[in-house]
């Protein structure tokens, strides 16, 4: 059964990822941001379908947010200013956008009739901040997961926390690229470790939350993670690495749940479930970059990079989803349960 998904920050890389998903099984989808251009090429990469809709709007425009959500099923919201520096540099927009922004999205969303379920787009920076942006989207998770008090039956507000996706817009690889051509890279710090999600286990992962998660819940995948120093001497063996130090607020290692956030979590088979304030075991852990269970070793991060690589030419991000993941959303897409 086709179904129409509003995706806010929809011209990002993973908006566009799930667009191009969403519409390759027969959905609808409508794309909110507020650059015109990134609407271009959003369009250009879905081949201009007939099921997209690009909206032009703002989320910090309420009622704008209410018009374009009306007779959508479903919403993901994904907008937010994402980039650390630029969010030191300009508070209020990185408040407003990130905090004033989500509350707007929720209430839009608890306005609509049509809208079962919502699913906030938060991150790892999001555990135990150390940024602005890491301080808002905190905030933004807590605003967002609050929500289910005022619709006890519909839409459902779910959360999920998002690791950093290899090739992204803003990637560090794009950084790289162009420095390469000099022979020189800038690496703030080799030891420091980094989460990383390949884009297809991220749409994959969103989606399956955004049907499966119980109201209230935040998803956070288990995921892998890479030595920045081990990423940079495999993509650019043959460069010269200047280091340049932690930036201000820059942590060695990023947590996806803390030490004091463990007791409300839950192990799944591939994420664990927190429910803020619930607890749901007896804590004491914590899930960081760090730990070397979950470090990669060369040859993994060289997979890593070839199936990056790979994917950029391919229509549909799911394909190069892991086995799990892609299993079930296919499962969620072909019942009726959506």
């Amino acid at each position: 059964m086709a179904h129409t998904y509003a995706i806010t920050g929809g011209t990002g890389s993973l908006g566009t990822a799930i667009a191009k998903l969403l519409l390759s099984q027969g959905h609808k989808v409508r794309a909110i941001a507020r650059n015109e251009h990134g609407h271009e090429k959003l369009a250009k990469a879905c081949e201009n379908h007939a099921n997209l809709s690009t909206i032009v709007g703002d989320v910090l425009d309420k009622d704008r947010l209410s018009l374009a959500l009306e007779g959508c099923d479903y919403l993901i919201h994904a907008a937010a200013m994402k980039v650390i520096p630029l969010c030191e540099y300009s508070p209020i927009e990185a408040i407003r956008t990130n905090i004033d922004g989500t509350i707007n999205a929720a209430l839009a969303a608890l306005s609509c009739s049509t809208i079962k379920r919502a699913a906030f787009i938060s991150t790892d920076k999001a555990c135990s901040p150390s940024t602005l942006y890491g301080a808002t989207k905190l905030c933004g998770e807590r605003l967002w997961l609050d929500a289910n008090r005022y619709c006890p039956k519909s839409p459902r507000f779910v959360a999920v926390r998002y690791g950093n996706v290899m090739g992204s817009n803003g990637s560090v690889l794009h950084i790289w690229e162009e420095q390469a051509k000099n022979g020189t890279i800038t690496v703030t710090e080799p030891k420091a470790t980094r989460f990383h999600f390949r884009l297809s286990d991220a749409v994959a992962f969103v989606l399956d939350a955004l049907h499966r998660a119980a109201p209230g819940e935040l998803w956070v995948p288990r995921l892998r993670a890479y030595r920045v120093g081990d990423l940079a001497s495999v993509a650019h063996p043959s460069c010269r690495m200047d280091v340049t130090g932690i930036r201000p607020g820059e942590k060695l290692h990023e947590s996806m749940i803390s030490e004091h956030e463990s007791i409300d979590a839950r192990p799944e088979d591939s994420h664990y479930v927190l429910t803020p304030g619930v607890h749901q075991g007896s804590g004491g852990w914590s899930f960081h970059s760090g730990l070397p269970a979950v470090t990669m070793s060369l040859s993994e991060i060289r997979e890593e990079l070839d199936a990056w690589e790979r994917s950029s030419s391919q229509s549909a991000p799911i394909r190069g989803a892991s086995a799990t993941l892609a299993s079930n959303w296919a499962m969620l897409n072909a019942s009726s349960k959506l």
